[in-house]
């Protein structure tokens, strides 16, 4: 399948868009997204909330394990917070393939400000289902 018509497909993800999460890059097996954290996504506490983290790094998962075209769905995914950051601040979250097999694969996440200070890390497992990303282009 060609990675572009993927990119667009995950460029479309209706709740990424929604917290203004950008995909900056895409190719077999990695990904990286952006977002800038606002006032709204903010918990209780003043700082981002961890849900908005989770997503950021989760739409980095999704971009790098359906990057071959193939679908796929996340098994388990977990997170370790590690610092908080203020509003305004451009988090980016970059998924990198660390195992690929027919059915699954195991991908590290790391959420960062744009300076490179590590606010979360994250593995996940995704199945790899047995069907294009986007059946009716296959």
């Amino acid at each position: 399948m060609d990675i572009d018509l993927v990119r667009q497909h995950v460029r479309n993800d209706p709740f990424a868009r929604f917290l203004g999460i950008e995909l900056l890059e895409m190719d077999e097996g990695s990904s990286k997204v952006a977002l800038t954290v606002g006032e709204h996504m903010l918990n209780f506490h003043g700082v981002p909330h961890g849900g908005v983290i989770f997503s950021l790094a989760d739409a980095a998962f999704a971009a790098a394990c359906n990057s071959y075209g193939q679908a796929a769905v996340a098994l388990n995914v977990n997170i370790s917070f590690i610092s908080a950051v203020p509003v305004g601040t451009r988090l980016v979250a970059e998924a990198t393939e660390e195992s690929l097999g027919r059915r699954t694969g195991l991908y590290r996440m790391a959420a960062t400000t744009e300076a490179g200070d590590l606010v979360a890390l994250c593995h996940g497992t995704a199945y790899r289902r047995n069907r294009p990303l986007m059946p009716d282009l296959d």
